[in-house]
């Protein structure tokens, strides 16, 4: 838990309210005490806890206690000793000052003894981050404090037994509540859950140390370092007069025993500040017991506190290494700071900073400056670690290490583990590296033998439970040899930022510019391997090669040797990679699996960005090169991922234009038809290259009418494409309801699949055909209500406004504001249209809302008057009764007969006599007026507008009605129109910035119909593109759809000026009449085939 953050929000609350004025503060001041004090108690008790654990695992592994004193609270201080003979101490609590939460404690399975852990009184074995139980004897769990203040073991949440996670209290607690010597001379040591542990109890001989008469356990301060301190020193127990005494692991100081007189002398020199050595105490059989002695003078006052110089460094390294007190190098806030570069000229052996014993946990803040002039040489057979620090459970920030031609150069035979970095070489939970750069690159000599794990990268090498964030490498890392030619766990790992990144380690906005190759193992611009780890925002800049120096030139079965990627090499775990991006070449040489994200992949990609160039040698079908990956497991691990770039084989990466551009096809080499989804990812959609296809049929079906059949060349995708010149004489476009009835409703609850009730296209165009018209082709049209059977916009059918939504209806469906329009002077729009019905009656003006619309199936005193004709059908369809278009029976209706044509838009009135009137406002008539007529029109009238009408209205009166319709501000006699949605190229630009960034038409690839028209409106194309026939299951991959992008990059290749799209999905259908039959072109994306749609367009031959 981050402490201090916590203090620290108390202290900024305090800063505030100190600059306001006047008020009773006390609550606030109870509130923060309260916080304060909990905190330290929270604090208190993670010490405790990790304290006793310690102690545990130790004496269990080869250790035992040594010493056992009762203390005058009831509790007990306890020294210990390890397998290192290293003795510490420890305070056990009173159990009445204990309150256990969580409670830890040991059981024994299978002859070995595992931690357990009961929280709300269920109890069960302590697990790892893989799920496995941990031993006593084995790896001491970590316990934190998550910043939202719950209980972590290991880096995971413990959980209650409703899942939910432990809140930390500020209360005592404790794992030890007893210790009692038993008969046998053994140490039994009571957990909080009851269970015993017994240990061995090592009473043979014993150490007291003591300065000026009072005894301390490790930590020596001395008054003054200008005169020596005298330490004595008393033996204990049965054994004693048998023992040695010496002082070894000298620190900063010099010591002499005399044995004579049991004391040990130290001695200091000059400006002395703090130092430490070691007591061991031995006897003849070889049982050891040694104190760490750490020694500070009080008195001393450095010259700066801070790390200045390459000695300095030495110094601190040391300092941490020993567990010796770091006051010489802190600031004022409690960090490890660089006061400037620190120039490490003439350094060729450098001690890294923190081991595993003594990891640093502190804080390192490099304030901007640089350890520099770096030219080091580690030898990893004796040394595993190589990085300025060497192992980090702190935090490191703010730091950068070398300059450009610095180089480490790594020799030796690596054992398992050996880690090599710049800032950390291993990490372990909790650690945070964050705003570091990395300048030296590293020359790797070493020898890495068979199945040994070696880690190198540019910031941390092995990594567990790190957070390392706005990290930079810039140095250059060439591995030439490797005899270990592993690929996996086993493998040398190398990456720019981190080589081997797991337990929920965190990686986000860093870059690496550095160019990388080894010829084995796993490799990555970010990661070697991640596991159970993610990576957001991220960039790879550099070049990722394999076998870069040739070593299995002719080899042709080193395929296997490598996994490679521009982002990471490998990923297993739960792992996911999010919103990074891919700049760099990557090249195989070996032909082993390489990605522009990840070369082989089990975890979760998403919104990445491959731009790089990936080549490779095609070496074997299950190897090779892709722009996302050269592997990964299922369709599902790769979503909204772009690639762009080019794919190829090695013998292009000189000449890169020449390679293949990124494309569905090459985004995997291993069975991509089944394991990408094309539908999830995009590709470089303003490249020439993406919109490549070859023309797999054409036909003139008449004179200005020609279809087009297109097979795309890097995408599954197929598109047929209408092209009509308007100026022809030779046909006609015009538009028609399903059945000619309107409203057309099948009842089927919008459930839109297959032939239902209502005529399909091909059905319409078939009947037309038989009714004497020459229908040459068609598509579907609008967007519709299939229930109800309306459409959602206008319909003008040769003139004639055979359907508009009422007012409220066209003012909710914003999105069908735009409409395919042609106009009766031949030309064409696809912009917004706007409709205002007028009606003079009795000499006065009235408006009317709607044509056809189910309004008047229950009548609307809001819009009073609207208009229907013989297209609204009571029982639209005789073979379903069920299906009834009602009238509402309670309001006033006009019938009247055209007098010279049925009303057209935009071009005025029209003027109808009054045959019959029906009235229903009083009493509720038994059946409202059906037309049958096509030139009759009725009109629904409600309210005051029909009690006024009443009154001066008759039968043989004449009526006036008109429709006016405008599109984009022109008024012109309409003939034909559909509503649309959108417009995505407009005036020969892009429109699709005016759509909502999460509009399904950015999201999703969509079957579907849409209209294109040129500059001059004469010339129009009607493109319909399949889609959702990609089957991953089977690896077919057949055609995917479009998104508004696309959709205005092919009516802009087309030729088009402005472009609006129709209804899509399972809808989008094409007919034609070619060679004496007519059918299909396409193939519906329904699974129940060709769709009932509301209205469609056809074209036919004009008579």
């Amino acid at each position: 838990m981050k402490i201090n953050n916590m203090i620290a929000f108390c202290v900024s609350v305090l800063m505030v309210l100190s600059g306001c004025n006047k008020y009773d503060d006390s609550a606030l001041w109870d509130d923060i005490d309260k916080s304060y004090n909990q905190l330290t108690e929270i604090k208190a008790q993670l010490e405790t806890l990790t304290s006793q654990v310690d102690m545990l695992s130790a004496v269990v592994t080869g250790g035992a206690i040594t010493g056992i004193t009762a203390n005058e609270d009831g509790g007990y201080t306890v020294r210990y000793k390890g397998a290192d003979n290293e003795e510490k101490v420890v305070v056990i609590a009173s159990k009445n000052d204990v309150d256990t939460a969580p409670v830890l404690g040991t059981k024994e399975d299978g002859g070995v003894l595992y931690w357990t852990i009961t929280i709300d009184g269920k109890t069960d074995y302590l697990k790892d981050v893989d799920g496995a139980k941990i031993p006593v004897a084995g790896r001491v769990p970590a316990f934190t404090i998550d910043k939202e203040g719950y209980w972590c073991v290991n880096g995971n949440p413990l959980l209650d037994a409703a899942g939910s996670k432990v809140k930390a209290e500020g209360k005592a607690i404790s794992v030890i509540t007893k210790i009692e010597k038993d008969a046998a001379g053994n140490a039994v040591l009571t957990l909080a859950d009851g269970s015993t542990v017994t240990v061995p109890l090592f009473e043979a001989f014993n150490i007291s140390l003591f300065y000026q008469g009072t005894e301390f356990m490790n930590k020596l301060d001395v008054n003054g370092s200008g005169v020596p301190a005298v330490v004595s020193y008393v033996i204990g127990g049965p054994a004693a007069d048998q023992t040695i005494v010496k002082v070894l692991r000298h620190n900063g100081l010099e010591t002499a025993v005399n044995a004579a007189e049991k004391t040990i002398t130290v001695t200091f020199p000059e400006g002395f500040e703090e130092g430490s050595f070691a007591v061991m105490v031995a006897d003849a059989e070889g049982n050891i017991i040694v104190r760490p002695v750490y020694v500070t003078d009080k008195n001393a006052v450095p010259d700066y506190y801070g790390i200045k110089t390459a000695d300095d460094m030495a110094k601190f390294a040391l300092a941490v290494n020993t567990g010796a007190p770091l006051k010489r190098f802190l600031n004022e806030e409690g960090a490890v700071v660089l006061l400037s570069d620190v120039d490490m000229s003439g350094v060729e052996s450098y001690l890294p900073v923190g081991t595993a014993e003594f990891p640093f946990e502190g804080i390192f803040d490099g304030q901007g400056f640089a350890i520099r002039n770096i030219a080091f040489k580690t030898d990893v057979t004796s040394q595993l670690a190589a990085g300025i620090f060497g192992t980090l459970k702190g935090t490191v920030r703010n730091l950068t290490v070398g300059a450009e031609g610095d180089v480490w150069t790594i020799t030796g035979k690596c054992a398992a583990g050996t880690a090599v970095a710049g800032v950390a070489a291993t990490t372990v939970e909790g650690a945070v590296i964050e705003k570091c750069t990395n300048n030296v690159s590293f020359d790797f000599q070493a020898e890495d033998a068979k199945d040994v794990l070696a880690s190198i990268a540019g910031i941390a090498a092995d990594a567990s439970g790190l957070t390392v964030t706005g990290c930079t490498n810039n140095a250059d890392i060439h591995v030439k040899d490797l005899v270990n030619t592993g690929n996996g766990g086993k493998g040398l790992q190398l990456a720019g930022i981190v080589g081997y990144a797991k337990a929920s380690s965190a990686i986000s906005e860093c870059i690496n510019n550095g160019d990388l190759s080894a010829p084995a193992g796993r490799g990555g611009g970010i990661v070697g391997t991640l596991t159970d780890a993610t990576v957001k925002n991220c960039i790879n800049n550099g070049t990722i090669e394999d076998d870069k120096f040739g070593q299995h030139a002719g080899n042709d079965s080193a395929y296997g040797y490598k996994r490679m990627g521009g982002l990471v090499g490998g990923t297993s775990g739960t792992t996911s990679i999010e919103d990074c991006t891919n700049n760099g070449t990557v090249i195989t040489h070996i032909g082993c699996r390489t990605g522009g994200f990840v070369g082989h992949n089990s975890g979760n990609l998403s919104g990445c960005v491959n731009k790089g160039n990936i080549f490779g040698l095609a070496a074997h079908d299950d190897h090779g090169a892709g722009w996302a990956a050269g592997f990964t497991t299922n369709k599902d691990n790769i979503v909204n991922c772009t690639g762009k770039g080019r794919v190829g084989d090695i013998s292009q990466k000189d000449t890169p234009e020449a390679a293949p551009h990124a494309s569905y096809y090459n985004a995997l080499k291993y069975q991509y038809l089944k394991r990408f989804d094309p539908e999830a990812n995009m590709l470089d959609w303003s490249a020439d290259f993406y919109y490549q296809m070859e023309q797999t049929a054409s036909k003139e079906l008449a004179s200005g009418l020609k279809l087009t059949s297109y097979q795309w060349t890097n995408v599954p995708r197929k598109m047929h494409v209408l092209e009509i010149d308007l100026t022809s004489t030779a046909i006609d476009l015009t538009t028609a309801f399903a059945n000619d009835i309107v409203p057309n409703p099948n009842g089927n609850g919008n459930s839109n699949n297959g032939f239902n009730i209502r005529e399909t296209l091909s059905q319409l165009c078939e009947r037309k055909r038989a009714e004497g018209e020459e229908v040459l082709a068609g598509i579907n049209a609008g967007f519709f209500d299939s229930n109800d059977g309306f459409g959602r916009g206008m319909h003008i059918e040769e003139g004639e406004p055979v359907f508009i939504n009422n007012q409220s209806v066209r003012k909710s469906l914003v999105n069908h504001t735009w409409a395919f329009t042609l106009f009766t002077d031949g030309t064409a729009s696809c912009g917004k249209k706007e409709f205002s019905g007028k009606m003079e009656i009795a000499g006065k003006e009235y408006e009317y809302f709607s044509v056809n619309d189910t309004i008047v199936r229950n009548g609307s005193k809001t819009y009073y008057a609207n208009l229907y004709t013989s297209r609204y059908k009571e029982v639209p369809h005789a073979s379903h009764p069920e299906l009834v278009n009602p009238l509402s029976k309670t309001a006033y209706y006009v019938v009247a007969k055209y007098s010279n044509g049925v009303m057209t838009v935009n071009n005025g009135y029209a003027e109808a006599a009054v045959t019959a009137i029906y009235d229903g406002r009083t009493t509720a008539l038994d059946k409202a007026p059906y037309l049958e007529a096509a030139d009759e029109v009725a009109i629904q009238i409600t309210g005051d507008a029909a009690a006024e009408i009443a009154a001066a209205l008759k039968v043989g009166d004449t009526v006036k009605l008109k429709a006016d319709v405008t599109v984009d501000g022109q008024t012109k006699p309409i003939y034909t129109q559909n509503s649309t949605m959108f417009q995505f190229l407009k005036d020969g630009k892009d429109n699709t910035a005016s759509l909502a960034e999460d509009s399904s038409n950015n999201t999703k690839f969509d079957p579907i119909t849409f209209a294109a028209i040129d500059q001059a409106g004469t010339k129009v194309w009607f493109v319909e593109v399949d889609g959702r026939q990609i089957d991953l299951s089977a690896g077919v991959w057949t055609s995917m759809g479009l998104k508004a992008y696309e959709m205005a990059q092919v009516a802009s290749r087309l030729g088009a000026y402005d472009m609006t799209r129709f209804d899509g999905g399972g809808s989008s259908t094409m007919w034609a009449y070619t060679d004496g039959t007519g059918a299909l072109v396409n193939t519906p994306s329904d699974e129940k085939g060709e769709r009932s749609c509301m209205n469609y367009i056809y074209i036919r031959a004009r008579k």
